[in-house]
């Protein structure tokens, strides 16, 4: 992760300003020579907003049989390591902690989306990315690999994270519209292992 580059858009993604940090890492990533990293560049995961929302449903329909659902929380998993699947993974709490400053609680969650729904909920349309993360370290090896790559690495990561964050929304104001039993229930979502934590009520 680089941190750098995340500053720059994280004060856009708390207030939900997708567009705005969309402009900052596109422009940025576009002032780079072209590499396999581009092909994020107007890449958006909106489509797949009805699919995330039915994945949520039957994965809350589960968890408030265990007991009351005070919270949500959804990961992408740590996606320039882990190349070769690209997933959302969810989590239910019937504790929450509301404290911002302090998101231990969300550690100890009562249920999961593997348990609930057998199955995580799958990005397949970044597979040509996939392809790129998976080769840095080849490219690296042959000494191939330079720093303009990183940053577009970077950039595209920081892309990556920024269409996931949208989608999130998304599927989150879709609920509110279509008055889903879990629309009222807060949502929280970042990328595991990332400490920005974004949270939709």
């Amino acid at each position: 992760m680089n941190f750098t580059f995340a500053e720059k858009i994280n004060p856009r993604l708390e207030v939900f300003d997708f567009e705005g940090a969309l402009l900052i890492a596109q422009t940025e990533l576009q002032t780079l020579p072209v590499s396999p990293f581009h092909a994020i560049i107007g890449r958006s995961l909106m489509h797949m907003t009805k699919h995330l929302a039915n994945w949520i449903d039957d994965f809350y329909d589960g968890a408030k049989k265990r007991a009351a659902v005070c919270g949500l929380y959804f990961e992408l998993n740590e996606f320039d390591i882990n190349t070769d699947y690209w997933f959302i993974d969810g989590f239910a709490y019937d504790d929450c902690d509301t404290d911002p400053d302090d998101m231990d609680w969300l550690s100890d969650f009562m249920t999961d989306a593997r348990t609930e729904t057998g199955s995580v909920f799958y990005i397949e349309d970044y597979r040509a990315l996939q392809s790129a993360f998976s080769e840095i370290d080849k490219k690296k090896l042959n000494g191939d690999w330079t720093k303009e790559m990183q940053d577009a690495r970077d950039w595209c990561e920081q892309i990556i994270i920024i269409r996931f964050m949208e989608l999130m929304r998304n599927v989150h104001l879709l609920a509110k519209k279509q008055y889903l039993s879990w629309s009222d229930i807060p949502i929280y979502f970042t990328e595991h292992e990332y400490d920005f934590i974004v949270k939709s009520e």
